[in-house]
């Protein structure tokens, strides 16, 4: 089933590549960001299926392929394991240290969650909403720009350090009792020093119709860090950076803010048609969109 599930997926990922605007590929430094890079770390995790608590060997497989990529790139891998609300989670925290000979201590946070979610609730068909999502955007997309960022930032080293935290259980709000967010709540409380200058989680930012607006918890209490982000992108003409205050989303930048860090959230909304659902597959994602969120990220980074 798993080599069916493979063929399935390399062949959803060539018709969505397929699909890019051929006219649009830029040539590319090695040290910049590959949007196209960044799609084939999305088909990686989809391989095993998805990475729900009770698919045990989904979940190690994308454990052990973001350590692979990260273990070359990064000068410190961290696992943190950790017991919540009866399930067993993972967060994976790298660093990549800045090269700057001052005694600037200050540090930019990037983080995703890389698990997704067990119930399909949102589908269309009631009789898919007890089967899981696969979690292409939702999930996939945020880890695949953290990683293709690795790259990056190992081939031209950032003045200051950059920490890439990769968070568990973030898709489990809503069942059984269980709040969103577990294991940024839990990395937290683990990590009650860990003091960043400032964070950005990144979430659902593939889909072929980009569209991140301010989020709203965002830009109440870390305003600066979001101004900052669309300055980028208006000087980058990212044009699925919506400059207009959306809705307040609970995703894992709000226990950041809880605890009085300035960390913010990009984030699609409103949420695709597909979102919670069977259909959030790798061939609703767009290389050019991954691309867009790249280059901000990195020139937010470079001139922080």
């Amino acid at each position: 089933m798993a080599r069916i599930t493979a063929f399935i997926i390399a062949g959803l990922w060539a018709t969505a590549l397929a699909s890019q605007p051929q006219a649009e590929k830029p040539k590319l430094e090695k040290s910049q960001f590959d949007g196209q890079r960044a799609m084939h770390h999305i088909a990686e995790q989809l391989v095993q299926g998805s990475r729900e608590p009770a698919n045990i060997k989904a979940k190690q497989h994308t454990l052990n392929y973001i350590q692979q990529v990260l273990s070359p790139l990064s000068h410190s891998i961290r696992s943190q394991t950790f017991n919540a609300y009866g399930l067993h989670g993972t967060n994976l925290w790298a660093s990549i240290k800045g090269q700057s000979k001052s005694r600037d201590k200050r540090r930019i946070m990037l983080g995703a969650h890389w698990d997704s979610r067990p119930q399909a609730d949102r589908d269309a068909d009631p009789l898919l909403r007890n089967h899981p999502v696969i979690g292409a955007n939702d999930g996939g997309s945020g880890v695949a720009v953290l990683l293709e960022m690795a790259r990056v930032l190992a081939a031209q080293p950032p003045s200051i350090t950059v920490d890439l935290v990769f968070f568990d259980l973030e898709d489990m709000g809503d069942i059984d009792n269980r709040p969103y967010s577990i294991g940024a709540s839990q990395f937290i409380v683990r990590n009650p020093d860990y003091r960043p200058s400032a964070g950005i989680i990144v979430d659902m930012v593939c889909d072929k119709n980009l569209r991140i607006p301010r989020e709203r918890h965002s830009q109440t209490r870390a305003p600066e860090v979001m101004d900052r982000l669309w300055q980028i992108a208006r000087q980058q003409r990212a044009s699925g950076f919506i400059d207009r205050t959306g809705s307040f989303i609970n995703d894992d930048h709000v226990p950041f803010l809880d605890a009085g860090l300035k960390v913010v959230d990009l984030i699609q909304y409103p949420f695709p048609d597909y979102w919670h659902s069977t259909g959030d597959s790798i061939d609703k994602c767009s290389a050019q969109s991954l691309q867009q969120v790249g280059n901000v990220l990195s020139e937010f980074i470079a001139t922080y």
